[in-house]
């Protein structure tokens, strides 16, 4: 009789053993639903820096030739004057 109680303490324990492992494999599914949602997102948080890396660029450069073209009227007016 020992030996059945021992038997149904075991697979008692068994059984919890499983009910965690499950709540477990649960979190760890939830988890990785949540990264393929996050790294998607910052897929389109990348695109959209890439974008607008892109249009500052261009804007820098216009600023620069801006200033390149006023320095060089500053030096000519400096020049003939």
């Amino acid at each position: 009789a020992s030996t059945v109680n021992e038997l149904h303490t075991v697979f008692k324990e068994l059984a919890v053993l499983v009910i965690d492992q499950g709540t477990v494999l649960d979190r760890i599914d939830y988890n990785i639903e949540q990264v393929v949602e996050q790294s998607r997102e910052a897929t389109v948080q990348l695109q959209k820096a890439e974008e607008a890396s892109r249009s500052s660029r261009g804007a820098k450069c216009i600023v620069f030739l801006v200033v390149g073209i006023v320095v060089q009227l500053g030096m000519l007016v400096v020049r003939f004057s």
